[in-house]
């Protein structure tokens, strides 16, 4: 299956052949999917062929494996090892004949990788790099760089991203910690936020009811703060105008069900299933408050989709939530279950003289997702040309502390050399 080649854009600019590469895409449910979904679509409506690279994937009804086409996307579902939460085995080298296989059959000038927690992405840019393709990675969470295995994963991001041409993060404190963790210079990082889909995303005229209906969102792990939730659900229902529904699945849900019968809350807290995208708008406009309890969150795109359906929100203050709204619409609260409960009764006094269409107006304008794909574009168009030499990558890693890295290299510049040798087409 080929992807449609471009000569020019619809800005008359050169057209680009350009493989998106993650562990996290459709059927899976999540900001990166969708993020990798509608940016895809949009880039490929800008004149660009655009190609998607991820592993397999199962669900009830249907299984994702080898090459399917998804709307406009070309995806490639690999058959590869999944270890735990969606991500691949790492091997970093095993997978070279595939991923350069993909990329000359489709003629890729761009590879873009997605968060740097995906194996896939690491080895899809590490390979093209090495290939002399042009490479991206956007990081679409905050890490820690203190715990153990946060090192470990640090150190092999530093090694992967040294030859990395460029790096996109969703927000400014993103960037700082993607800085801190790969060694990626400043100047090589710009902030690209997520985006919208106005013709799904928009507010209603609502009437004025007595009983105001708070959402919950998230998937149920403990980064969401689904603990703090939990302590917090007895506090918020002591108000009995207040009616709450959690949307989302995850290991915490039995702790929740727990809560609520322990609780005796069946009167005014819902637990429901994951609801279909198709069908997130709709639910959200028939909420009033939009709850975000995270403990951490780089940007929160179910706010912003959820206060561009005219929900006011009340969220936790914690990593980027900050930049996303510039305090319009947005209630702040200490990560504690009193914070929560007392600014929740903040947004029921204040839902009233709330004006969505206000908010709309400025998310319309700073977060479109065409807007946003064209930054993105931008970026691909400004990364030089470049041609990397083995002897020059090997000084880059100096020293007897960086003996792993050079045979890491010395691997890699083995396998390319034998692949051109011995063409192992028969592979794909």
């Amino acid at each position: 299956m080929e992807t449609t080649k471009h000569n020019l854009n619809s800005a008359g600019k050169p057209s680009l052949n350009i493989a998106l590469v993650s562990d996290f895409f459709y059927p899976s449910k999540g900001g990166v999917e969708t993020h990798i979904k509608t940016i895809g679509e949009e880039l490929y409506s800008l004149g660009h062929s655009v190609i998607i690279i991820t592993h397999k994937y199962k669900t009830k009804n249907e299984n994702y494996e080898g090459v399917k086409k998804i709307g406009n996307l070309v995806v490639y579902y690999l058959d590869i090892p999944i270890i735990a939460k969606n991500g691949t085995f790492p091997t970093l080298f095993t997978n070279y004949i595939l991923f350069r296989e993909i990329f000359i059959r489709h003629n890729i000038q761009i590879v873009h990788g997605h968060q740097t927690v995906s194996s896939l992405c690491f080895e899809g840019v590490y390979h093209a790099s090495n290939l002399n393709i042009k490479t991206v990675i956007t990081d679409h969470s905050l890490f820690e760089v203190a715990k153990f295995e946060r090192i470990l994963v640090n150190g092999l991001s530093r090694f992967i991203c040294k030859n990395v041409d460029w790096a996109i993060c969703v927000s400014e404190i993103s960037k700082e910690n993607t800085h801190i963790r790969t060694n990626i210079p400043l100047e090589r990082i710009s902030v690209i936020p997520n985006g919208i889909i106005p013709e799904k995303f928009y507010p209603v005229s609502r009437k004025i009811r007595k009983t105001k209906r708070i959402l919950v969102m998230s998937r149920l792990v403990f980064r969401k703060g689904v603990d703090l939730l939990i302590e917090a659900l007895p506090l918020i229902c002591k108000n009995k105008d207040f009616e709450v529904i959690i949307v989302g699945n995850g290991p915490k849900k039995s702790e929740i069900l727990q809560a609520i019968d322990e609780n005796d809350l069946h009167g005014q807290v819902k637990l429901l299933e994951e609801v279909e995208y198709e069908k997130v708008p709709d639910f959200l406009r028939s909420a009033d408050i939009f709850l975000n309890t995270s403990l951490t969150e780089t940007f929160c795109l179910a706010i912003l989709e959820a206060a561009a359906c005219g929900l006011l929100v009340v969220s936790t203050n914690v990593g980027g939530i900050h930049e996303i709204l510039c305090n319009e619409g947005i209630l702040f609260c200490e990560p504690t279950a009193d914070g929560i409960s007392r600014q929740l009764s903040n947004a029921f006094k204040m839902i009233n003289q709330h004006d969505p269409f206000k908010l709309y107006s400025y998310i319309l304008g700073k977060y479109n997702w065409k807007t946003i794909a064209k930054q993105i574009e931008d970026v691909y168009y400004c990364i030089p040309t470049k041609t990397i030499d083995f002897k020059n990558v090997m000084l880059q890693f100096p020293g007897r502390s960086n003996f792993i890295c050079r045979f890491g290299m010395f691997i890699e510049h083995l396998q390319i050399k034998l692949y051109d040798f011995f063409k192992f087409n028969k592979y794909l």
